[in-house]
Protein backbone atom coordinates (compact mmCIF):
# COMPACT_ATOMS: atom_id res chain seq x y z
CA UNK A 1 0.00 0.00 0.00
CA UNK A 2 2.75 2.24 0.91
CA UNK A 3 4.69 1.49 -2.41
CA UNK A 4 1.52 2.43 -4.57
CA UNK A 5 0.75 5.16 -2.40
CA UNK A 6 4.60 6.95 -2.83
CA UNK A 7 4.21 5.87 -7.03
CA UNK A 8 1.20 7.99 -7.00
CA UNK A 9 2.83 11.09 -4.75
CA UNK A 10 5.76 10.73 -6.86
CA UNK A 11 4.54 10.37 -10.36
CA UNK A 12 6.40 6.85 -10.88
CA UNK A 13 4.35 4.43 -12.93
CA UNK A 14 4.76 1.20 -10.85
CA UNK A 15 5.00 -1.68 -13.78
CA UNK A 16 6.08 -4.78 -11.37
CA UNK A 17 7.69 -5.18 -8.18
CA UNK A 18 9.11 -8.47 -6.30
CA UNK A 19 8.86 -7.88 -2.17
CA UNK A 20 11.45 -10.42 -0.89
CA UNK A 21 12.63 -10.91 2.65
CA UNK A 22 15.56 -8.97 2.37
CA UNK A 23 15.23 -6.73 -0.65
CA UNK A 24 12.84 -5.72 -3.26
CA UNK A 25 12.67 -4.90 -7.10
CA UNK A 26 10.43 -2.67 -8.88
CA UNK A 27 10.40 -1.51 -12.04
CA UNK A 28 9.15 1.28 -12.80
CA UNK A 29 8.01 4.21 -15.60
CA UNK A 30 9.85 7.75 -15.11
CA UNK A 31 7.29 10.36 -16.57
CA UNK A 32 8.38 13.80 -18.59
CA UNK A 33 8.96 15.84 -15.37
CA UNK A 34 8.01 19.03 -17.04
CA UNK A 35 4.84 17.79 -18.54
CA UNK A 36 4.04 16.15 -15.58
CA UNK A 37 4.13 19.40 -13.36
CA UNK A 38 2.13 20.72 -15.85
CA UNK A 39 -1.53 19.82 -13.93
CA UNK A 40 -0.17 22.06 -10.99
CA UNK A 41 -0.10 25.66 -13.19
CA UNK A 42 -2.19 28.02 -13.57
CA UNK A 43 -5.38 29.25 -11.21
CA UNK A 44 -6.67 25.75 -9.88
CA UNK A 45 -2.55 24.70 -9.81
CA UNK A 46 -2.25 25.65 -6.08
CA UNK A 47 -5.55 24.18 -5.07
CA UNK A 48 -4.73 20.85 -7.41
CA UNK A 49 -1.02 20.62 -5.40
CA UNK A 50 -2.27 20.56 -2.56
CA UNK A 51 -4.82 18.01 -3.33
CA UNK A 52 -2.48 15.87 -4.22
CA UNK A 53 -0.10 16.72 -1.11
CA UNK A 54 -3.05 15.07 0.81
CA UNK A 55 -1.76 11.47 -0.93
CA UNK A 56 1.11 11.09 1.92
CA UNK A 57 0.89 14.09 4.14
CA UNK A 58 -2.05 14.34 7.33
CA UNK A 59 -4.89 16.66 7.52
CA UNK A 60 -2.90 18.45 10.10
CA UNK A 61 0.60 18.75 8.36
CA UNK A 62 -1.81 20.18 5.31
CA UNK A 63 -3.45 22.76 7.77
CA UNK A 64 0.13 23.99 9.12
CA UNK A 65 0.95 24.37 5.34
CA UNK A 66 -1.70 26.46 4.58
CA UNK A 67 -1.52 28.29 7.06
CA UNK A 68 2.00 29.25 6.44
CA UNK A 69 1.36 30.41 3.26
CA UNK A 70 -1.17 32.10 4.29
CA UNK A 71 1.42 34.09 6.63
CA UNK A 72 3.30 34.58 3.42
CA UNK A 73 0.78 35.94 1.43
CA UNK A 74 -0.20 38.51 3.97
CA UNK A 75 3.17 39.58 4.63
CA UNK A 76 2.93 40.01 0.61
CA UNK A 77 5.91 37.34 0.20
CA UNK A 78 4.67 35.92 -2.46
CA UNK A 79 8.11 34.22 -3.97
CA UNK A 80 8.16 32.65 -0.29
CA UNK A 81 5.32 31.01 -0.84
CA UNK A 82 6.50 29.44 -4.42
CA UNK A 83 9.41 28.22 -2.82
CA UNK A 84 8.02 26.56 -0.22
CA UNK A 85 5.70 24.56 -2.87
CA UNK A 86 8.57 24.14 -4.60
CA UNK A 87 10.13 22.12 -2.30
CA UNK A 88 7.07 19.54 -2.92
CA UNK A 89 7.53 20.10 -6.63
CA UNK A 90 11.49 19.04 -7.08
CA UNK A 91 10.12 15.57 -5.47
CA UNK A 92 7.95 14.41 -8.24
CA UNK A 93 9.40 12.60 -11.05
CA UNK A 94 12.71 11.56 -9.87
CA UNK A 95 13.05 8.04 -9.35
CA UNK A 96 15.90 8.23 -6.50
CA UNK A 97 14.14 10.03 -4.49
CA UNK A 98 10.87 7.88 -5.14
CA UNK A 99 13.22 4.79 -3.85
CA UNK A 100 14.67 6.87 -0.87
CA UNK A 101 11.76 8.43 0.56
CA UNK A 102 9.82 4.73 -0.04
CA UNK A 103 12.56 3.31 1.84
CA UNK A 104 12.73 5.86 4.71
CA UNK A 105 8.80 5.55 5.32
CA UNK A 106 8.43 1.98 4.96
CA UNK A 107 11.52 1.65 7.68
CA UNK A 108 10.01 4.20 10.29
CA UNK A 109 6.98 2.25 9.68
CA UNK A 110 8.42 -1.19 10.04
CA UNK A 111 10.24 0.12 13.00
CA UNK A 112 7.16 1.39 15.17
CA UNK A 113 5.33 -1.76 14.31
CA UNK A 114 8.14 -3.97 15.76
CA UNK A 115 9.83 -2.23 18.50
CA UNK A 116 13.12 -1.11 16.86
CA UNK A 117 15.34 1.69 15.33
CA UNK A 118 18.10 2.14 12.75
CA UNK A 119 17.81 1.01 8.83
CA UNK A 120 16.60 -1.87 6.94
CA UNK A 121 18.65 -1.68 3.70
CA UNK A 122 22.82 -1.06 4.09
CA UNK A 123 23.46 -0.54 0.66
CA UNK A 124 21.83 1.99 -1.60
CA UNK A 125 19.47 1.08 -4.30
CA UNK A 126 20.85 0.43 -7.72
CA UNK A 127 18.81 1.40 -10.75
CA UNK A 128 19.40 0.40 -14.61
CA UNK A 129 17.79 1.93 -17.42
CA UNK A 130 15.41 -0.30 -19.33
CA UNK A 131 14.47 0.44 -22.89
CA UNK A 132 10.91 -0.27 -24.21
CA UNK A 133 10.21 -3.93 -25.78
CA UNK A 134 11.76 -6.99 -25.72
CA UNK A 135 14.00 -5.86 -22.90
CA UNK A 136 11.22 -4.07 -20.37
CA UNK A 137 9.20 -7.18 -21.32
CA UNK A 138 12.74 -9.08 -19.83
CA UNK A 139 12.86 -7.06 -16.97
CA UNK A 140 9.59 -7.49 -16.11
CA UNK A 141 10.13 -11.04 -16.06
CA UNK A 142 13.20 -11.43 -14.18
CA UNK A 143 11.26 -9.41 -11.72
CA UNK A 144 8.08 -11.62 -11.52
CA UNK A 145 10.19 -14.62 -11.36
CA UNK A 146 12.51 -14.00 -8.32
CA UNK A 147 10.23 -15.40 -5.70
CA UNK A 148 9.99 -18.70 -8.01
CA UNK A 149 14.31 -18.58 -7.81
CA UNK A 150 14.30 -17.56 -4.72
CA UNK A 151 12.12 -20.91 -3.93
CA UNK A 152 9.20 -19.13 -2.33
CA UNK A 153 6.58 -20.50 -4.68
CA UNK A 154 6.71 -22.74 -8.27
CA UNK A 155 4.49 -20.68 -9.60
CA UNK A 156 4.93 -16.82 -9.97
CA UNK A 157 1.17 -16.20 -9.92
CA UNK A 158 0.88 -17.89 -6.35
CA UNK A 159 3.52 -14.90 -5.02
CA UNK A 160 1.50 -11.90 -3.43
CA UNK A 161 4.39 -10.08 -3.44
CA UNK A 162 4.60 -9.33 -6.80
CA UNK A 163 3.37 -7.47 -9.53
CA UNK A 164 2.25 -10.18 -11.61
CA UNK A 165 0.72 -11.76 -8.63
CA UNK A 166 -1.04 -9.10 -7.66
CA UNK A 167 -2.46 -8.82 -10.58
CA UNK A 168 -3.50 -12.05 -11.10
CA UNK A 169 -5.21 -12.34 -7.79
CA UNK A 170 -7.49 -9.18 -9.22
CA UNK A 171 -6.00 -6.11 -8.55
CA UNK A 172 -7.22 -3.81 -11.11
CA UNK A 173 -4.30 -1.29 -10.09
CA UNK A 174 -1.57 -3.74 -11.35
CA UNK A 175 -2.98 -5.42 -13.90
CA UNK A 176 -2.60 -1.78 -15.49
Amino acid sequence: RMMWRMSQFSGVEILTYALMDNHFHILVKVPDREKWLRKFEGPEGEGKLMTHLATVYSKAFLAQLRKEIEQLRALEDEEGVQVLLARFKKRFCDVSLFVKELKERFSRWYNKQNGRRGTLWMDRFQSVLVEDGKALETMAAYIDLNPVRAGLVDDPALSEWTGYGEAVGGSRRARR
